[in-house]
């Protein structure tokens, strides 16, 4: 697996800012790879819940989409990842904490759109994209989020044997 270095991921724009001191090692960094049928890609935050995005003010929500559209194109373009035309995407967050949260209130919407943004999809339209409910697990030293990438052949048949290559 490749890890960027910090300094080349604020070449790519995947960080910004100075930092003051070396990353501890428990932080989650970005990161990416290929997997047999597919690819894999870690976000060292979890986005937004939909409750939470509906009270920032709309410069922050455009930001936020912006930084996370040139964070995954950043790691298109220095993992060299394919372009799906269909796809199955797995979302999984890992919280740090252990509570109840609403899975539609975490539907991966900004995901989805950096991850077309970025080029990895053609399209987000449920007609060459299947979504399935995103799953919660709990990693209290790294909360990340982890999305899978399958690309589609054929189609629909394609799912049931995807579902359950996620752990």
């Amino acid at each position: 697996m490749t890890r960027l270095t910090i300094e080349q991921a604020r070449q790519l724009g995947i960080l910004t800012g100075k930092q003051k001191k070396a990353l501890p090692k428990s932080l989650v960094q970005w990161d990416a790879k290929l997997i047999p049928g597919g690819m894999w890609l870690q976000l060292p935050q979890i986005p937004p819940s939909l409750n939470d995005w509906k009270n920032w003010h709309p410069m922050m929500q455009a930001k936020y989409k912006t930084d996370l559209t040139a964070s995954v194109s950043g790691l298109k373009m220095a993992f060299k990842l394919p372009k799906y035309p269909r796809a199955l995407i797995q979302v999984i967050y890992y919280f740090a904490t252990v509570r109840k949260r609403d899975a539609d209130n975490y539907s991966g919407k900004f995901l989805l759109d950096a991850i077309k943004n970025a080029g990895l999809i053609d399209d987000d339209n449920s007609e060459v994209l299947q979504l399935p409910e995103p799953k919660f697990r709990v990693d209290k030293i790294r909360p990340r989020a982890e999305v899978f990438i399958w690309e589609l052949k054929r189609g629909i048949e394609d799912v049931e044997v995807l579902k359950g290559a996620v752990r």
